[in-house]
């Protein structure tokens, strides 16, 4: 329980920390814009503490459905929202906000299209009680919670299914709750 409520979440907050210093190092490097997928100012579960220890900032361009005034209100599922954004343009950092998508692979199609391949997501939350029930607390369109990703490293982008039967999740190969896409 104590790894469902308190020890993924913290361990989500520092892995974005980092992750989001390391894409904007990489954008800064290639010279690209840097895209960020989640709105930094109050996408996390731990929302009172967004504003004041923020776990990664605006980008050049910041994509989230609900976000505030200087984000791009964009519903990442709508694939023809993506044709606004050029080819190999960005670096893209995602902060769990792929845990939302219908359909994973057309969503990471576009991302890849837009950064080239330069993608970094911290993941989402885990523990047995965030993937079978606590993420209900969060949102009940939350379909997903993704392993985190290094585009410099890792070569297949995965997940789980959220609300599954919880033996599935012990067999952690079991297709009917994990995926596995090649990026």
């Amino acid at each position: 329980m104590i790894k469902s409520v308190l020890i993924s979440p913290i361990k989500r907050y520092l892995l974005t920390k980092k992750m989001f210093r390391v894409a904007k190092k990489v954008a800064q490097s290639k010279g690209k814009k840097l895209m960020v997928i989640g709105d930094p100012c109050s996408g996390n579960y731990f929302r009172f503490m967004s504003s004041m220890f923020p776990n990664c900032e605006h980008g050049d361009v910041t994509v989230d459905l609900y976000g505030c005034d200087d984000c791009n209100r964009m519903d990442i599922n709508d694939v023809s929202s993506w044709k606004l954004f050029d080819d190999d343009t960005f670096v893209v950092m995602e902060t769990g906000v792929l845990g939302f998508s219908k359909d994973v692979g057309a969503v990471l199609g576009q991302i890849k299209r837009v950064s080239g391949g330069d993608f970094f997501s911290a993941g989402g939350n885990r523990g047995l009680l965030w993937v079978r029930y606590l993420y209900k607390t969060y949102s009940n369109e939350l379909i997903y919670s993704m392993d985190p990703f290094d585009s410099r490293k890792d070569v297949y982008y995965c997940g789980v299914k959220l609300g599954q039967n919880v033996s599935f999740y012990i067999k952690r190969n079991d297709s009917r709750v994990r995926f596995r896409i090649k990026f």
